[in-house]
Order: C-alpha cells, then sequence, then structure tokens
C-alpha cells in the first residue's frame, strides 16, 4: 500500500508545474485521510469484536451507517465554501496549491466508503487467519494504481493531481471489490450459523464504547499531517517546503507502512505474559530495520538519488525531501513500539488510553509548530521535529498506560 505515493508523486513530478502540484499532493491526503480516519480503525474494531452472527450481523450494520456518514462529509467538505476556510484560513495554503488539491479530492469522494468496507473485511479475515486473501488484494491495488497512473499519463493531458486522485480511486476499488469476493467463503463459513459463544451478544452500545476511542484517537492523529503542512505553508518558502515534504512523506510512509499490521497481529496473537517478550522483540525489531534503512540511504545520499530518478523530483523539491526523510529517522522505530503497545491495550479493550495518549501527542505537536514557525526554522526541522516529538509523547503516555493497566487484575481477562 505504501507504493502508492511514489507511484502518484512520479507521475506529478513528471508533468506540468510539478511544484504546484507536488505541493498539492499532502494537502490532498491529509484531507482525505482525516475524513476516511473513523473507518480506518474497522480493522482493529472487526479483529477483536467479529466473533460470531449476532456481532456480524451488529458490526455490518454499524459499519453502513459509518460509510454513510463519511461520504457525506467528504461531499460536503469538498463541494462547498467550507473547503475554502478549511485551505486558506485554516491551513494557510496558496490558492493555486488548494484549488489543485481540491480538484482531486472530488475525485476521492468515494474513497472513504471503499476503504472503510475493505479494512472492515480485512480485520475479519485476519480475525480466521486469512492473511494472504489481503495481500493478494494489495497486489490488486497496487497493480490497478500503477496502470491508471501512468496509462492516463500517457495517454491524456489531464493535470497530474486529476490523474493521481483517478488512479488512487480506481486502485482502492479494485482492491475492496477483490476483498469483498475473498472474504465470502469466510462470512459463509463463520457467521453463516448462530454462534454457541457464552459472551452476552454485542449491543450498538456496546459496539460504538469499543470503537468510539478508536476512531476519536485516530482522528485527533490524523491531524498531524493537515498541523504540519499548515505549519509548512506558514515557513520562508512555503509551496516549496510542501512540496519536498510530500515528495519525502511518499518514501517515509513505505517505511512506516511495515510497522501499521502490528496491532492486528498483536491482537490475534496476544496470550498473556507467555506470548509478551516474542511480540515486543518482534515489534521493535520491525521499526529499528525500517529506521535503519532510512538513515542508510538518507546518510549516503542514496535517498536523493531515489528521490530525483524514480520520483522525477526536480532538485530544489529533491533537497528539501532529501532533509525532510533523514530528519525523520526515528519514526518508524517510534511507530513500531507505538503499534506493539496499542496493540495489546486494545486486546484488552483498553481503548480510552489511546484517545488520551494522542491528545497529549496533538499538544506537543501544536508547541512544536509554534516554535518552529516563531523562530523561523527550515521546513524538513520543522516537520521532522514536529512530528518525531509528538510521537514520542504518544508512545510516554501509552507505556504509561499499560504499566498501570498490568496492576489491575481484571484487565487481562480477554474477551
Amino acid at each position: 500500500m505504501g507504493l502508492d505515493g511514489p507511484v502518484c508523486e512520479s507521475v506529478i513530478n513528471r508533468m506540468r508545474h510539478p511544484e504546484i502540484n507536488a505541493a498539492a499532493w499532502p494537502i490532498l491526503m491529509a484531507i482525505a485521510i482525516w475524513v476516511e480516519s473513523p473507518v480506518i480503525d474497522l480493522l482493529s474494531t472487526s479483529t477483536t469484536l467479529a466473533k460470531d452472527k449476532q456481532r456480524y450481523e451488529k458490526i455490518s450494520r454499524f459499519v453502513w451507517y459509518l460509510l454513510l456518514w463519511v461520504t457525506v462529509a467528504h461531499a460536503a467538505l469538498v463541494l462547498t465554501p467550507m473547503y475554502g476556510w478549511v485551505a486558506g484560513s485554516l491551513l494557510g495554503v496558496k490558492p493555486a496549491v488548494a484549488e489543485a488539491a481540491r480538484a482531486g479530492l472530488i475525485i476521492l469522494i468515494p474513497w472513504s466508503a471503499m476503504i472503510g468496507w475493505r479494512r472492515y473485511l480485512q480485520g475479519i479475515l485476519i480475525r480466521h487467519g486469512q492473511t494472504r486473501a489481503i495481500g493478494v488484494g494489495t497486489s490488486a491495488r497496487v497493480t490497478a494504481l500503477a496502470l491508471t497512473a501512468f496509462g492516463l499519463y500517457l495517454g491524456t493531458s489531464l493535470p497530474s493531481i486529476v490523474i493521481a486522485a483517478t488512479a488512487l480511486m480506481a486502485g482502492v476499488a479494485v482492491e475492496s471489490a477483490l476483498i469483498h469476493w475473498l472474504s465470502r467463503d469466510v462470512i459463509a463459513r463463520h457467521f453463516s450459523q448462530p454462534g454457541t459463544s457464552n459472551e452476552p451478544p454485542l449491543t450498538m452500545k456496546k459496539l460504538v464504547s469499543f470503537h468510539f476511542p478508536l476512531t476519536a484517537t485516530t482522528m485527533v492523529n490524523l491531524l498531524i499531517m493537515p498541523l504540519v503542512s499548515a505549519g509548512l505553508a506558514r515557513t520562508d518558502r512555503p509551496v516549496l517546503a510542501l512540496a519536498g515534504y510530500g515528495v519525502a512523506g511518499a518514501i517515509l510512509f513505505l517505511h512506516r507502512a511495515v510497522t501499521f499490521c502490528i496491532p492486528e497481529v498483536v491482537i490475534t496473537l496476544y496470550r498473556g505474559e507467555a506470548t509478551v517478550a516474542k511480540l515486543r522483540n518482534f515489534s521493535l525489531g520491525v521499526g529499528a530495520i525500517s529506521s535503519s534503512l532510512i538513515l542508510l540511504l538518507g546518510l549516503t545520499g542514496l535517498d536523493r538519488i531515489m528521490f530525483g530518478w524514480l520520483i522525477q523530483a526536480k532538485p530544489p523539491i529533491a533537497e528539501v525531501a532529501h532533509w525532510c526523510y533523514l530528519l525523520s529517522a526515528a519514526v518508524p522505530f517510534v511507530d513500531a513500539a507505538q503499534a506493539y503497545v496499542r496493540g495489546v491495550l486494545t486486546a484488552h479493550h483498553l481503548t480510552v488510553s489511546r484517545l488520551v495518549a494522542v491528545l497529549a501527542a496533538m499538544v506537543i505537536l501544536v508547541t512544536v509548530i509554534g516554535l518552529g514557525v516563531w523562530l523561523r526554522w527550515s521546513g524538513p526541522v520543522l516537520a521532522a521535529s514536529a512530528v518525531t516529538s509528538a510521537l514520542l509523547a504518544e508512545l510516554a503516555v501509552l507505556s504509561i498506560a499499560w504499566a498501570k493497566a498490568k496492576t489491575s487484575t481484571h484487565s487481562f481477562s480477554l474477551t
């Protein structure tokens, strides 16, 4: 999935007005992913709770309500004057950049619903050990995205941001349809007959109380990208800073993406203290390898070749991207550590602590961004310092919450 960004960035930087459209890319993704945030944790919710027919039917109804909500919210944001206020007044983006991003966001109106349905079904597949189907779906997504992006690049004169958004939409549509088809057998096998579980039925109130803290956490957490973009828009060279940040972010996301599935791995395999050491060491090992690779590429200058040759970023953009990338080396390791702790907390249904942690992270993020703008830091220093500081603050609060939870005997009753 992390290949989406580099593919789209490579098209954007090969076409006209690369600086404007490359600057629009992080704005487009920041807004689209934030609107999508209520459905992202359907993966954890279905992995944890989809145990029998009654729960499957209850969660499915809840999912459809949620998909309708995010679709309406996305359309209302990009098709009304609200967008001008968000992009201009709130984020401080230049008008040309804001309009370029808007064109792509209109294409992405169905994006959140398709991702939500796909993540819900992926959670069910994970719950029942069918993770290979997820890899098949992701491979299909990347293939469809790349074929669409380069096909439109070679065969049309559409604006690059429109091509990138159309490619994103095509990839998600193909993946969602394939996951829907691949999950049919699992659903028929496990949810066609009433279960024999002794657990009480899942009510909508219990479902909302479980999912809402996760959603609120993700919504707040995904403010990182818009807030960093807003900070970069207030630097001395805002368009260049945003363009470089977008290019670096596309590759950095590849390093971070390998940590994103860790919570679901922990939720599925956690069996108390007997599994703690292995899961923790695995999680930290993934993060250490990913962060080390950033240092290797950044310190040797190989990342500049990647930005210039693979993504075709112009030299000024590639230089900003290099420093954003190198200064963010610690991010994947902190992501992995966070993912492990989030997984064990979610396995024990302790989701409120995640919200507290991310709120603390936002306080640190806004403080560092404000300090960076006031002291006129360069774009790379501002972005890397703000994101790394916020993630460390979140990890600290999560770790404290888990340490306290371990002292409470009732928290270790897995349900």
